[in-house]
């Protein structure tokens, strides 16, 4: 039962076996598949497949060839990303990217790997980043400063971005969802929200679809960047 706007957040368990894990367990599960196996087959094979594909191409359209090496890391963090998030739509079940912890666990490590490889692969590019071309002489030491700090909110950003939309939609689907029964003695009204209750739910479907997309996106990017 939840007694709190954000009881919603908590972490359960059921049968003894935390539900952050069972959700991880799915998800990880279904990137184990990103190329192709034995373990489907037939139409189901045919449409996993088909999936798999146009995610890499919507992904890693417009990406560079030597990006090529990270394109199933990429896809697995976006399979993982996108089944969590939708599965935290079900009832009773619970949402790991709607925390913190989750998010900057994948953002943190997958950034420092990114600028790692920059730094590894041309050092001296990577520094005349934090010096835009043409930056008058006196105003150096503040650039240098300025793109250092804009470089560290990156992932900082990339994580609360994620955490934060999905942290929102499910709270103005329980909010709706507590006002549907409330008014359930004016069917009218209640008839009403619940249609809205609906088309949230529909909008938060593609939300949970689009932030998998956005959080790849930017990582995808950033390592464009780098290499």
């Amino acid at each position: 039962m939840i007694n709190s706007l954000f009881g919603q957040f908590s972490p359960d368990t059921i049968l003894f076996i935390p539900l952050q894990l069972v959700s991880c367990m799915i998800a990880i599960v279904w990137a184990l598949y990103i190329f192709p196996t034995n373990f489907f087959s037939g139409r189901i094979g045919y449409i996993w497949t088909t999936v798999r594909l146009e995610a890499m191409k919507l992904l890693f359209q417009n990406g560079k060839k030597a990006s090529a090496p990270w394109i199933t890391t990429l896809t697995a963090v976006f399979f993982i990303i996108l089944s969590v998030n939708l599965m935290g739509l079900f009832p009773y079940a619970f949402t790991v990217t709607s925390h913190a912890s989750f998010t900057y666990s994948l953002a943190v490590p997958l950034w420092l790997s990114v600028n790692f490889l920059g730094f590894f692969m041309a050092f001296n590019s990577r520094l005349s980043y934090l010096v835009p071309q043409g930056t008058p002489s006196f105003l150096i030491p503040a650039m240098v400063w300025i793109e250092t700090l804009s470089l560290i909110a990156q992932p900082i950003a990339l994580g609360l971005r994620l955490a934060a939309n999905l942290t929102a939609g499910h709270l103005l689907i329980f909010l709706l969802s507590t006002a549907t029964w409330i008014l359930a003695s004016s069917p009218i009204v209640s008839a009403l929200t619940l249609i809205i209750l609906g088309l949230l739910f529909i909008l938060e479907v593609g939300v949970a679809c689009i932030q998998a997309y956005v959080f790849t996106s930017l990582v995808n990017f950033y390592l464009d960047q780098n290499i």
